[in-house]
């Protein structure tokens, strides 16, 4: 019975990476078709494509959280240069949310197609350029640009709206409304200290101070003089300090990412020849896909349990994931310490708050007198957002 509950789960890996293949070179297809069309200029052909591919990937949920992160944000750029700005605003935050590699870049594309050029600006400080667009999208941007109002509300209502955006990480949405809002009205403080927190949450706080020091300057003497004042000197005095912490970082938190990281915790069950066993982990998941984690165990072989911890460390690439730890299985009559890599699939959900997994571990034992033995793993992560409270 194990062994056929062993095979079945090998059947669904072959054919969940079969379709994953089929759904990928799909969509290839047609973003290049889209990615052809745009680099002519062909704007409804363009959006032809794109749209089909996003729905294509929609229904194969490729990339485990529904569509590319880039095929969205190319998707976005294009619906900004067609001039529907509503759909493409909406679907660029879509496209960050999943960590499209090129998020930035195409944000700062739409901002300057809207005529807002200095948020642009800022964000293409460290944006990353895709080689396909390259030679052509200054043009391309330039010849399509344009300047927009897309709220008509008073701005008391807009401004509301924007830091609701913000705090539902509707980032780009957020930003164009509160680029109106300092047009449209210059002298307001209360508007260049609000859109400071946008660009605080987002790490860029070189412009979150330039933005808080604007709001101090354009208050009236006896509010700057004031408690109020110094609250926001205050504040501007702990984003210079957080920008300079961040300028001198270490590799190390280069690496992992400068976001506050999530806790993760981790239940499943593992099956291997004659062995079944149940897993835990408990870890914290970095802002560049790492995760590293405190293991649990217990199994069953052969009428006899069997007790596991171990520490592991894991990245991940898309939907695909690799491990690595180190695992001490602890039995009646051995112990037994081992090297335990791991490989498999990762399929995040939306909102990024869960994941579902499939692995396959391996158990490399350091004592020669040992042998290697691998299982598959099945099991749910759920994610905790601590809200900047692990740091």
């Amino acid at each position: 019975m194990k062994r056929l509950f062993l095979t079945i789960w090998m059947g669904c890996l072959l054919a969940e990476l079969s379709a994953y293949a089929d759904g990928v070179n799909q969509n290839d297809k047609l973003q290049q078709r889209a990615q052809a069309a745009l680099l002519a200029d062909s704007l409804h052909e363009a959006l032809d494509a794109y749209s089909l591919a996003v729905s294509e990937a929609q229904e194969h949920r490729n990339g485990g959280r529904g569509v590319s992160g880039d095929l969205l944000a190319e998707y976005a750029y294009t619906l900004a240069l067609h001039h529907d700005f509503e759909a493409a605003l909406m679907n660029i935050d879509r496209a960050r949310l999943v960590s499209a590699k090129y998020g930035d870049f195409y944000a700062a594309q739409i901002l300057i197609v809207m005529g807002h050029e200095k948020a642009a600006k800022t964000l293409m400080t460290d944006a990353k350029v895709p080689q396909w667009i390259s030679g052509s999208y200054q043009a391309l941007t330039d010849r399509h640009k344009t300047q927009v109002i897309i709220s008509t509300d008073a701005s008391s209502a807009t401004q509301k709206r924007a830091n609701r955006l913000a705090a539902n990480k509707q980032t780009i949405q957020s930003i164009a409304l509160f680029e109106e809002l300092l047009a449209s009205h210059p002298q307001q403080y209360g508007i260049d200290v609000d859109y400071s927190t946008v660009w605080e949450q987002m790490g860029r706080l070189a412009y979150a101070s330039e933005l808080l020091q604007q709001g101090i300057d354009k208050m009236p003497q006896a509010l700057r003089d004031g408690q109020k004042g110094q609250i926001f000197r205050n504040h501007k005095q702990t984003v210079d300090q957080k920008r300079m912490s961040y300028e001198n970082a270490s590799w190390f938190k280069k690496m992992i990412g400068q976001n506050p990281p999530k806790l993760m915790t981790y239940v499943g069950a593992s099956m291997a020849k004659d062995i079944f066993a149940l897993n835990g982990r408990l870890g914290l998941y970095t802002s560049n896909k790492f995760s590293a984690s405190l293991n649990l165990g217990v199994s069953s072989y052969d009428n006899e349990t069997i007790s596991n911890i171990g520490l592991s460390a894991y990245k991940t690439f898309n939907i695909f994931v690799v491990g690595l730890g180190v695992n001490q299985q602890f039995a009646k009559d051995a112990n037994v310490f081992s090297l335990a890599p791991s490989a498999g699939l990762s399929f995040l959900n939306k909102s990024q708050t869960s994941s579902f997994d499939l692995m396959l571990n391996g158990y490399v034992p350091f004592s020669s007198d040992q042998k290697f033995s691998y299982s598959i793993s099945v099991g749910k992560t759920i994610y905790f957002d601590l809200n900047g409270i692990l740091k």
